[in-house]
C-alpha cells in the first residue's frame, strides 16, 4: 500500500500523533446483528468529502468513537485503544458531511507494518510540508490573546521555534509540558518560541486558564497554518535566524523532545 493511500496515517502508540491525508480508498464493513447501530444516518468519509488541511478532532468527549463492534469507547479507554498501535480511526459523517463518530477498527497488516516504520523514524513530516525546508518563510503577522501584534519579519537574528495545534487535537495537548520543558532548556538565548492555535481568542484564554503553556501562544492561526502548508497537528517547525525553514515534524513521539532539543542547537550552533 502506498502511503499516499491510506485515509488517516497516524501515528499510533508511543507516537499518538494524528495527520491526515485525503486519498482514502479503505473502507469499514458495517457489523451486523440485531443491535441498535449507534451509525444510522451516518456515512464513511469518503475521498473528497472532508476538505484537506482540515483538522479532524479525536476527542471521545465531544465525539463519540466505536470499537469495530460498535460499542462505545469511553475517555479513560481511548488512550489505550491508540496506545496499542493496533486500531485506525474511520470518520463518520451526516448528510452536511460534519463527523459525527469514529470507528476504531483493526488496523490491517500493511498499516500496522507502516505504524511499526513510523515509531522507528520518530515524528514524521508531510511530503508537502516538507517542501518548506529551505525556504525563506514568508512575512505573517498575528495577535496575541491580549491584542500584542508580533511581525515574524522583526524576528530576524533569532530562530524561531513555531508550533501548531489546536485544542481539541489530543496529542497536541499531551506534547505541551514537554515543550514548556524545551522553553526552560534555551531561556536566555536567541530562541523564540511560538504557539499558533486554530482556535479562537476566546478558546484559548479559557484553555491557558487551566494549562499551562509557555510559549507565546496566538488564536485565530488558520491563515498563517495554510501559508505553511500545514495539514497534521501537531506540527513543530524550526526556522533559522535568515528565516529559512531548517526543521519541520508532525506528530509527537517518545524522543519528541530530545530530537527538538538537538534541531534547535544545530540551528542555533550553525
Amino acid at each position: 500500500m502506498k502511503l499516499r493511500k491510506v485515509n488517516f496515517v497516524w501515528k499510533a502508540s508511543l507516537l499518538f500523533g494524528v495527520f491526515y491525508m485525503l486519498n482514502s480508498t479503505m473502507l469499514i464493513a458495517q457489523q451486523g446483528g440485531n443491535q441498535t447501530n449507534p451509525l444510522e444516518g451516518l456515512v464513511i468519509a469518503a475521498p473528497g468529502d472532508i476538505p484537506p488541511g482540515t483538522p479532524i478532532m479525536l476527542d471521545p468527549n465531544k465525539t463519540p468513537c466505536f470499537n469495530d463492534s460498535l460499542r462505545r469507547i469511553t475517555a479513560e479507554e481511548f488512550p489505550k485503544y491508540m496506545m496499542s498501535n493496533q486500531y485506525v480511526p474511520q470518520p463518520y459523517l451526516d448528510a452536511q458531511k460534519n463527523i459525527k463518530a469514529f470507528v476504531l477498527r483493526k488496523a490491517t497488516s500493511e498499516e500496522l507494518q507502516m505504524m511499526a516504520r513510523f515509531q522507528e523514524q520518530g515524528p514524521g513530516v508531510d511530503s508537502e510540508v516538507s517542501a518548506l525546508i529551505g525556504q525563506k518563510v514568508k512575512d505573517f503577522e498575528l495577535k496575541d490573546i491580549k491584542g500584542n501584534a508580533l511581525k515574524f519579519s522583526d524576528l530576524e537574528g533569532k530562530v524561531v521555534v513555531i508550533n501548531f495545534w489546536f485544542i481539541e487535537c489530543k496529542p497536541c495537548v499531551m506534547e505541551i509540558p514537554e515543550l514548556n520543558m524545551l522553553v526552560n532548556e534555551f531561556q536566555n538565548q536567541d530562541v523564540l518560541f511560538l504557539a499558533i492555535a486554530l482556535n479562537g481568542k476566546n478558546e484559548v484564554k479559557g484553555f491557558l486558564k487551566e494549562h499551562k503553556f509557555t510559549y507565546l501562544v496566538f488564536p485565530d492561526g488558520p491563515a498563517v497554518a495554510e501559508v505553511f502548508g500545514i495539514k497534521g497537528y501537531p506540527t513543530n517547525v524550526i526556522i533559522d535566524q535568515k528565516g529559512i525553514v531548517q526543521y519541520v515534524s508532525t506528530g509527537i513521539g517518545p524522543d519528541n523532545q530530545f530530537i527538538l532539543k538537538k534541531e534547535i542547537s544545530k540551528v542555533l550552533n550553525h
